[in-house]
């Protein structure tokens, strides 16, 4: 099947504009709108910090008041991966708000631009994550930060990126474009996130011939197989902590629960944690509830204890 990609991505825009009754939703970026610059006014930051050679490879890095002794560096790290089935959203949107709780306890908490497709088909996100990685912990000395306390958020087609990113830092696999091996981090934490092409999918097939590219769905298959994080966890995956709703209507929970036993037969279960969620349905406001973000830094902070 021929697929438009163009004509698909123009009527997801239209209908989600269509939906929030917003007619500044123009783009695939603004599919989850950028966060209201006031609210970072009086944050010290460094925005569009470029970490790698495509237009779209930047990060935004936000710091701490270094005035407040219990903010004493070297900090540890919070990065944020936003989802987007791929083909949308933008690094400190809207979702990434919740995570600037972070500063608050002492984190440097970093939002990722990546590559989405069209523009670029997989696995160049992945590559650039795992660039991105590396870029931060060269820069621990001038961004007073921990290389060694790193926590790496993401969430649905995010969540996928991340966990695949991280896992296979371990393995080998994309050594060819990824010149550095210091790109494993600490702490993941993945939210309803798409982890098995083969698993009880319901994004639509057009979404994954966006990602995957031209020779879809035919020449592909090494690939699909591939792209999934389980096929490349280890007995040394980092302390993993997944979040799913169970009647999330786009991402079946069954992934989630899939990427758990993988990690927990491979690794152990002191490596993983799962939650399902009841009521919670996908990029459900419940998990981006103060809550339930200040319990996720908990867990960070308390395997990073744990692990010193």
């Amino acid at each position: 099947m021929e697929y438009n990609f163009t004509d698909y991505i123009n009527e997801a825009i239209q209908n989600t504009a269509s939906l929030f009754h917003n007619d500044s939703i123009k783009t695939a970026k603004d599919m989850i709108p950028a966060m209201n610059p006031e609210r970072t006014k009086n944050i010290r930051k460094l925005l569009n910090v470029s970490y790698g050679e495509q237009e779209d490879a930047k990060m935004d890095v936000y710091f701490p008041d270094d005035r407040d002794s219990t903010c004493a560096g070297p900090h540890p790290v919070f990065v944020e991966v936003h989802g987007g089935a791929w083909y949308f959203g933008q690094k400190s949107s809207i979702e990434f708000e919740p995570f600037l709780l972070g500063l608050e306890k002492g984190f440097i908490c970093i939002s990722l631009e990546y590559t989405m497709a069209p523009d670029g088909h997989y696995p160049l996100p992945v590559i650039q994550i795992r660039k991105a990685i590396a870029f931060i912990k060269a820069h621990a000395s001038e961004w007073n930060l921990d290389p060694d306390r790193i926590a790496l958020w993401g969430g649905s087609a995010g969540a996928h990126l991340t966990a695949l990113a991280t896992f296979s830092s371990q393995t080998g696999y994309l050594s060819d474009f990824v010149k550095s091996d210091d790109n494993f981090v600490h702490t993941l934490i993945l939210w309803y996130g798409c982890f098995n092409y083969f698993i009880e999918k319901r994004l639509d097939e057009w979404i994954y011939a966006n990602f995957f590219g031209n020779g879809y769905p035919t020449e592909k298959i090494t690939e699909r197989i591939l792209s999934n994080p389980g096929a490349h966890v280890t007995p040394k995956v980092p302390y993993t902590i997944l979040q799913h709703g169970l009647t999330d209507g786009l991402v079946p929970y069954q992934q989630s629960v899939y990427l758990y036993d993988v990690i927990k037969n491979i690794a152990g279960e002191d490596r993983v944690v799962l939650e399902l969620v009841p009521e919670c349905d996908h990029a459900d406001q419940k998990l981006f509830a103060r809550s339930n973000v200040e319990k996720m830094f908990e867990r960070i902070m308390d395997n990073t204890n744990h692990s010193t």
